[in-house]
């Protein structure tokens, strides 16, 4: 964090997140969180994000000159709301808001983009991919929020509140390199340390995160030679991790599950910049997440609560979520698929 940045209480701020307050002031309400490689950067302006806030991994918040950018701050929340007052806003995987207004009770799909001047209305919900660059585009390009899409956002500022007071209570190096997970008994009680290649390892001092219930079949050694910087590999939700060798991991690549969830990753993966892969639920299979070997997932592409099978290709800037996808198949760059089925291209 640099410059005028203002934090209310219980938010989280995961690992190498950047939020740039040094131009302009950036406030972040109450329960809100800043996910794993979020980008906030007011340096055109300055950013307001209210409470409850989500700002998924990997997305990016910024500003435009003498336009306003607020997410969740306006509005109003769903009637059946306990505290009709407060109820969450969602900027998704990979996803953009610039200079734009996000009001409460409003999604932005992974990978989508909402450019400046354009508000997204309470109840509604940028489809993935799109790129909203005007108001009238803001119907054709949104659907209606849903109780299921209101569940899993409670469901993910409740982790994340709990994320934000246990990790308050670690000592300093325990938030930093490889290390346990916080005991969290909502949803993961026990700390665990990774294992490396049979060993459990702990070490502060490593540049990238790898938290918890994490078994990966290299060592130490072999981990600092193909990984990049700011990466997270965190098993601190969603559990157990299971990695086979890795052939290439970028900068600011990130694995993540939801609670009881899993990630089963297979052999020689290569996973580009900005790449997501996150454990959730994987329609008529269960809970783990799981890529075969020789999978390759490129720069900024999202794999979310999916299957792929060996030697699958997933290109740049492409969505996968919910899917099961056999041995070899290739995905496009800039793809969204959904449930199997082909959803359009990312626009931006």
């Amino acid at each position: 964090m640099r410059g005028r940045v203002t934090l209310g209480h219980q938010v989280y701020v995961a690992p190498f997140a950047e939020l740039d307050g040094s131009k302009n002031a950036i406030l972040v309400g109450n329960e809100s969180d800043v996910q794993d490689s979020v980008v906030v950067d007011a340096t055109n302006g300055a950013i307001t994000i209210g409470d409850q806030a989500i700002l998924a991994h990997g997305a990016t918040v910024k500003s435009s000159a003498k336009i306003r950018t607020e997410i969740g701050t306006t509005g109003k929340c769903p009637g059946n709301d306990p505290r009709p007052e407060v109820c969450p806003s969602f900027v998704g995987f990979n996803a953009e808001v610039d200079g734009a207004i996000i009001q409460k009770d409003a999604m932005v799909g992974h990978l989508a983009r909402v450019a400046d001047g354009v508000t997204i209305p309470s109840g509604r919900k940028v489809r993935p991919g799109m790129n909203v660059t005007k108001e009238d585009e803001v119907t054709i390009k949104t659907l209606a929020v849903t109780d299921d899409d209101r569940k899993f956002m409670h469901g993910v500022v409740e982790v994340n509140r709990e994320f934000a007071e246990k990790y308050a209570l670690e000592a300093a190096d325990n938030v930093r390199g490889i290390n346990n997970n916080p005991s969290t008994p909502p949803f993961n009680p026990v700390r665990h340390l990774p294992n490396l290649c049979g060993a459990e390892t702990r070490d502060p001092r490593f540049r990238n995160r790898i938290i918890g219930s994490v078994k990966m079949e290299d060592c130490l050694s072999q981990l600092d030679k193909v990984m990049g910087s700011e990466i997270s590999v965190r098993a601190d939700e969603g559990e157990p991790f299971v990695v086979g060798r890795i052939a290439e991991i970028s900068d600011h690549a990130t694995f993540h599950a939801l609670e009881h969830k899993e990630l089963n990753l297979g052999r020689d993966g290569q996973y580009g910049p900005h790449s997501i892969v996150h454990g959730g639920d994987v329609p008529n299979d269960g809970v783990i997440t799981r890529t075969g070997n020789g999978v390759t997932i490129g720069a900024y592409a999202v794999v979310f609560g999916s299957i792929l099978g060996d030697g699958v290709i997933i290109g740049d800037k492409s969505l996968v979520q919910g899917s099961k996808l056999p041995a070899n198949r290739k995905i496009a760059p800039r793809q969204v698929w959904v449930n199997d089925k082909f959803e359009g291209n990312v626009e931006w």
